[in-house]
């Protein structure tokens, strides 16, 4: 059985075929499915700790649309559990080729961007991690997801000042991106700014409730400032709670998305 810690993996949405649609549509399309089937059958069967018949699973998906870039990626993430838990060198190293494969079908695959940066980190690579996420970032000047793992990166290193800088641009494009809000409450956490970071919370707790993970961030806050003598409200006071160190890049809680 692998561990909770293992990354999620993508399921594709099986939408259904019309009745109306050309033959040649039709046989396209039965394909999508078949391959849209085999991969959700492949998640189940790796959340459950069923390796091998996962991987068989995400075989026959992308045998079916070579092109599936999600099937890709979670064979890849299925070679990187079974080189992390078995210490097997060729298993990460398929697992760095597929992920590389995904992006160069999908170039704004955040999944893999993520998995490739904690490979290459967790492999002694930390500069390739860098510029592999920087360079996503600046083929996509107004996309918000290459700007949230940049700032985690900075975040892990030490340099939270950087990160909040990203963050702060990235909000400028995108005021009510979740992520980057969540993003920003963990810096301003790790920051020491517990109120700000609370703030955070809040507003992407508001844009999208259906989160447990920040409702649990916010109700701990709350209840940790509640406890200060000068806490008033999220917006004001500057007392904070001693916050842990952020994780490793991607070890605790790897490819998770708030």
């Amino acid at each position: 059985m692998f561990p909770a810690t293992n990354p999620s993996l993508r399921y594709i949405i099986i939408l259904s075929v019309g009745a109306l649609v050309t033959l040649n549509l039709l046989v396209t399309t039965g394909c999508k499915l078949g391959a849209d089937r085999h991969n959700a059958i492949g998640c189940q069967a790796y959340n459950q700790g069923q390796i091998t018949t996962a991987i068989a699973e995400f075989n026959k998906a992308i045998e079916m649309n070579p092109n599936d870039a999600d099937a890709i990626y979670n064979l890849g993430a299925s070679y990187y559990a079974i080189g992390k838990q078995t210490k097997n060198l060729q298993a990460t190293q398929s697992a760095e080729q597929l992920y590389r494969r995904t992006i160069s079908i999908d170039d704004q695959h955040q999944e893999a961007h993520r998995s490739l940066a904690v490979l290459l980190i967790e492999t002694g690579q930390e500069q390739y991690a860098f510029d592999l996420i920087n360079s996503w970032k600046n083929r996509y000047p107004t996309s918000t997801e290459p700007v949230v793992e940049l700032a985690k990166l900075y975040q892990e290193y030490g340099d939270n000042s950087r990160a909040t800088d990203l963050l702060v641009d990235a909000l400028k494009i995108n005021p009510n991106d979740v992520q980057v809000l969540a993003a920003m409450g963990s810096v301003r956490e790790a920051q020491g700014q517990s109120t700000l970071a609370l703030d955070s919370y809040i507003r992407a707790l508001q844009i999208d409730p259906k989160q447990p993970q920040i409702a649990a961030k916010v109700a701990s806050l709350q209840n940790q400032l509640a406890q200060l003598p000068s806490y008033n409200s999220p917006a004001g006071g500057t007392a904070s709670p001693t916050t842990p160190a952020p994780a490793r890049y991607g070890s605790t809680t790897p490819y998770q998305k708030f």
